[in-house]
């Protein structure tokens, strides 16, 4: 075996002991694979949709960055890996940036394994190599969904509306960053054929964030350890159910017994939290996960009959 057939296997072996199979698939037919790379988003990170109804929302996930890469037979001694970068919420331009930095980092570093240097660079610096800042924009409706930063105030308007010297400067260093990051995107003029759309630019691009968001949140939430507020039994999240409005976590076992007893007091439009004057409500999906449908239909079907009997008694 060469020496580049060696370095080849053992990178893709390391890639695999230290990702999930969700993260990374390794290529059968051919030495390469494919990393689903979620970005490193930072605390309070929004996103803005603007159309007839501007719409704001707080994420924490975004769709993966997917980089496809194929390994040369002469690769890493002398060969760079052939790859593409895709992605459902990126333009194009910001791609083909992320492209020729990653060209910049295989010329830094020519003759070593240069996979792993790849995936921590998109993963921990993508967004602000880009200047990808919250509020991330979207405009809706038009030819193509594209994204942009919100413009911030210059210094001058900061101050006159009383912002601070700290905010001022902070407001100064937001424009250099603006300023790099649009001369770097501005070599983009040139779209890099490995910069791939993997949606329709027409489609309906926020529901798929949001429920990718939503997803990601309940795989996290699924992993964790919490205390049912009922039994007080710590159990995994994937056990338990969290109210969304409120943040009140309780176990499922204890949720079904709470949630058939508001129905058999006739509580069944409106299934609500068990901790005393909070007005958060289950929703659809955690009451099918409490596994009370059943009683639930049959507590509408018998109160509509009521309703119905006692609307004949009267006509």
């Amino acid at each position: 075996m060469s020496e580049d057939k060696e370095a080849q296997e053992d990178e893709l072996l390391a890639l695999a002991s230290i990702y999930d199979e969700e993260e990374f698939h390794q290529a059968e037919s051919a030495q390469g694979g494919e990393m689903q790379l979620c970005l490193e988003l930072p605390p309070d990170f929004k996103i803005i949709f603007k159309g007839e109804k501007q719409t704001e929302h707080n994420v924490c996930f975004l769709p993966p960055l997917v980089l496809n890469f194929e390994l040369p037979a002469f690769y890493p001694s002398t060969s760079s890996p052939v790859f593409t970068l895709s992605s459902k919420w990126m333009t194009r331009a910001q791609m083909s940036a992320l492209c020729r930095r990653l060209d910049d980092l295989w010329e830094e570093n020519e003759g070593c394994v240069i996979l792993f240097t790849w995936i921590q660079f998109l993963k921990e610096e993508a967004l602000d190599f880009l200047g990808i800042q919250s509020p991330l924009e979207f405009i809706k409706g038009g030819s193509k969904a594209c994204s942009e930063r919100r413009k911030n105030d210059q210094a001058a308007t900061a101050l006159t509306q009383g912002g601070s010297l700290s905010e001022n400067a902070e407001e100064k260093k937001r424009e250099v960053k603006k300023e790099k990051c649009e001369a770097q995107l501005s070599l983009s003029s040139h779209l890099d054929p490995r910069a791939v759309l993997s949606m329709d630019p027409r489609a309906d691009l926020l529901p798929q964030l949001l429920d990718f968001d939503e997803e990601q949140r309940q795989r996290v939430f699924d992993s964790k350890v919490f205390g049912c507020g009922i039994c007080f039994v710590e159990k995994m999240g994937s056990h338990c159910i969290c109210f969304k409005e409120c943040q009140h976590v309780y176990c499922k076992s204890c949720m079904t017994e709470y949630f058939q007893i508001q129905i058999r007091d006739g509580n069944v439009q409106c299934l609500n939290c068990p901790e005393p004057k909070c007005t958060s409500i289950a929703t659809p999906s955690q009451v099918r996960d409490s596994k009370v449908e059943t009683y639930l239909y049959v507590a509408v079907f018998v109160y509509s009959s009521k309703v119905s009997l006692q609307l004949n008694t009267y006509s």
